[in-house]
């Protein structure tokens, strides 16, 4: 028996468009419990989204920050970061400074 476990993912108003204004979800994940797994059920609930954070479904967006706990997934192991019970999400749109 696979456990499940709850991650919440917070989107910044950009991505919250895509999600009828919800700026937080709850995930519940059985089976593989990683980043990618979180970005597929929120496909799953909001058709889309996934384009808007994932380059072909691949990897990350350069215009596109995942922090899993407060740590940036680019550092840890991407989409491959693995998730456990009560973890916090956040995905925003990388800040441009210039």
């Amino acid at each position: 028996m696979t456990d499940e476990i709850s991650i919440t993912v917070k989107l910044a108003t950009a991505l919250a468009r895509h999600t009828g204004n919800q700026k937080v979800v709850d995930c519940r994940l059985t089976g593989n419990q990683n980043l990618s797994s979180v970005i597929q059920h929120l496909d799953s609930r909001f058709p889309g989204i996934r384009a808007m954070i994932l380059a072909d479904g691949s990897d990350i967006l350069d215009s596109i920050n995942v922090y899993a706990n407060g740590d940036n997934v680019r550092y840890l192991q991407g989409l491959e970061t693995l998730m456990k019970q009560g973890d916090v999400i956040n995905i925003i749109p990388a800040a441009a400074a210039g």
